[in-house]
């Protein structure tokens, strides 16, 4: 088994985080997403300055495998998990259930008490299972394309007390 790093975001990860994001689009999205609303979509990191700049908000969490990036999620603002992915080598590894619980942590240590997340169509089971529920559907625009989207939150309830 493979293991896995974690660290806070560095600068000098958003061109390889620009990368895992737009491959991450095009093969996870391919069953739900035509192939011009993934390629409005991972037109986002096209921009890896811009991209970078993004990511350096709030916390952005990376996972590194091997010495690369194999996923990373952001929490923005502390109560919102704004990005979530993992390369597509690294599939099935749990890697999104350890990023949402670790932004999860991060969340409660900020006070927050819901979890929020605007969720692709191919993401919902991760979310799900980490307790996310769907509390409504969206469509927004991406260079002129639309894309659905749902948003999802989970209550983040008090810890229960270790005795």
């Amino acid at each position: 088994m493979t293991q896995t790093l974690w660290r806070p975001f560095e600068h000098g990860d958003a061109p390889a985080l620009a990368c895992l994001f737009r491959d991450a689009v095009m093969q996870f999205a391919a069953a739900d997403y035509a192939m011009a609303a993934r390629a409005a979509w991972a037109a986002a990191a096209e921009d890896s300055i811009a991209f970078g700049a993004r990511l350096a908000r709030g916390v952005t969490l990376v996972a590194l495998q091997d010495g690369t990036c194999a996923a990373f999620g952001q929490l923005y603002p502390a109560s919102h998990v704004e990005m979530l992915y993992v390369a597509p080598r690294c599939a099935r590894q749990g890697l999104a259930a350890a990023l949402l619980a670790r932004l999860e942590g991060a969340a409660r240590a900020a006070g927050a008490t819901t979890l929020t997340a605007d969720v692709s169509l191919c993401a919902v089971r991760a979310f799900a299972q980490a307790g996310f529920h769907v509390s409504g559907e969206e469509t927004v625009e991406r260079n002129g394309v639309s894309l659905t989207r749902l948003r999802m939150q989970k209550p983040l309830g008090a810890l229960p007390v270790q005795t």
